[in-house]
């Protein structure tokens, strides 16, 4: 009686050649997969650091623009600082040139609650004066509150440019005539509303797609190819003691 013949458990290189190819290429959608996620996880994070920084800053810079120029002594002037060339005004500002970020000095007399630069509660009838700039020359960039004193306190990070225009009231008849960026020393004690452009930088520099970004800034167009993600933030406050 013949032996029955033993079936062959190999398998064939292109079987096997066949099998590695499909598990990397599966393996591959995998890893992009997971990876897409993490940047859509990042560019979430990132645009709510973004809206928390933008937030922030509008909140306390409208706090004091809409407080600029209340005083109890109503016969009572404003000292200019070393850096203001218009003593008198509650309201000044540097336009810097080269598309460089504005700089913008408010002062007023505390009332009670109010609080000072550093979020300290502030004595009432304190003379205050603050000064708002960008700090471009750090990492991540960051907006800062400086008092009288000169002491400097972030306000919040990641905000690397600032724009400004003055509303213009000359009238005080509650109508504004004109926005300016540069106004004349006159023009300050007349300024009536302050409207705010920020730019605020994502944390990571993978938020722009192919690493290009292109967004308006007060009726500009910038481009940006450093990867960040931009967002900008505007609206516009009254200065409540000027307008009519």
């Amino acid at each position: 009686m013949p032996r029955p013949r033993r079936l062959s458990a190999g398998v064939s290189l292109v079987e096997l050649l066949v099998s590695v190819t499909i598990s990397f290429v599966l393996m591959i959608a995998l890893v992009q997969v997971l990876l897409a996620s993490k940047r859509v996880d990042s560019s979430s994070t990132d645009v709510s650091r973004m809206q928390e920084s933008g937030r922030n800053a509008l909140d306390f810079m409208g706090r004091a623009v809409r407080q600029a120029g209340a005083r109890v002594d109503v016969n009572e002037d404003f000292v200019g600082t070393t850096v203001d060339a218009v003593a008198g005004s509650p309201v000044y500002g540097v336009d810097v040139p080269n598309s460089a970020p504005d700089t913008i000095r408010l002062q007023f007399e505390a009332q009670a609650g109010d609080l000072d630069c550093a979020g300290d509660a502030a004595a009432a009838g304190a003379m205050m004066n603050f000064t708002f700039a960008i700090q471009t020359t750090v990492t991540p960039p960051t907006l800062t509150c400086t008092d009288a004193a000169g002491v400097s306190t972030v306000i919040a990070a990641y905000v690397e440019d600032m724009q400004i225009l003055y509303g213009i009231d000359a009238a005080r008849d509650g109508s504004i005539d004109s926005y300016k960026s540069n106004p004349t020393a006159t023009e300050f004690g007349q300024v009536a509303a302050v409207r705010f452009f920020l730019v605020v930088r994502s944390p990571s520099a993978d938020g722009a797609a192919n690493k290009t970004q292109t967004y308006t800034l007060n009726d500009t167009k910038v481009t940006k190819t450093d990867g960040f993600l931009r967002q900008v933030y505007s609206t516009t406050f009254t200065v409540r003691n000027q307008a009519g």
